[in-house]
């Protein structure tokens, strides 16, 4: 069963974290730690199919 609010809550996650790291607060390596930290704590199903 796929948890809507868990993929949800993934997307904004990675999307604002994308934002930051455009905006120059994020390095590309921190950006990278923190989509993993994102994908291991929402797990969006989404991502493994």
């Amino acid at each position: 069963m796929v948890d809507v609010k868990n993929e949800m809550r993934y997307i904004l996650v990675t999307r604002l974290l994308e934002r930051a790291a455009e905006a120059g607060l994020l390095s590309a390596e921190e950006l990278c730690t923190a989509k993993g930290l994102a994908l291991e704590r929402y797990r969006p199903a989404t991502v493994w199919e």
